[in-house]
């Protein structure tokens, strides 16, 4: 399969980068504390290397150190499809998982902040994503972006909120997530919501 970057990627990256400025970008370390209802890192499955509410204000960590500790590499292998390497901080608060061998070349997860703000990400997202889709069932609140459907999901759950969404390998003629594919990212946003 050849791999490419074109338009689809332009597409995403951009859709990608304006949530991310119109949620809002910077870290002033005013966001409170980030997960003050649960740990994420109890039980060693979604994110042993600390919690979600170790990122809380002051401590220096950026959003996206902040979330490379909701999950980790082997509960990623776990869920998808390949195998991911351990989680690099990217530069949209997100952390992201390489996976190889799985139908995503890359699972990222978002750190957006306190749930405070959660109707103001919301916004940016349904200003800038074609709108959101409420999806029962995984933390307190969820929804998918309109314009790439449940392969993404943003979740309010344990005070933050954070989102789950894979990279796909660009084909001509594009490819379209599994259901296989929807149902992993699913279980990753309910196990990190979960922890």
């Amino acid at each position: 399969m050849n791999v490419y970057s074109g338009p689809l990627v332009l597409v995403f990256a951009c859709a990608i980068a304006t949530a991310s400025f119109a949620i809002g970008c910077g870290d002033d370390g005013s966001a409170g504390s980030a997960g003050s209802g649960g740990s994420a890192g109890s039980g060693g499955s979604a994110g042993s290397g600390g919690s979600a509410g170790s990122g809380g204000s002051g401590n220096g960590l950026t959003d996206a150190e902040r979330a490379c500790q909701l999950t980790d590499a082997a509960t990623v292998t776990e869920i998808f499809e390949g195998t991911a390497s351990e989680g690099v901080p990217g530069a949209a608060r997100n952390c992201r998982f390489e996976i190889t061998g799985g139908e995503a070349q890359s699972v990222s997860v978002f750190y957006f902040g306190a749930d405070s703000r959660w109707d103001s990400i919301r916004q940016g997202f349904e200003d800038n994503r074609g709108g959101t889709t409420d999806v029962p069932g995984i933390g307190d609140e969820a929804f998918y972006p309109n314009d790439v459907g449940p392969s993404s999901l943003v979740v309010r759950a344990n005070g933050i909120v954070f989102e789950v969404a894979p990279l796909l390998a660009v084909t001509f003629p594009p490819s379209v997530p599994s259901a296989a594919l929807e149902a992993d990212v699913a279980d990753l946003a309910n196990t990190i919501a979960d922890g």
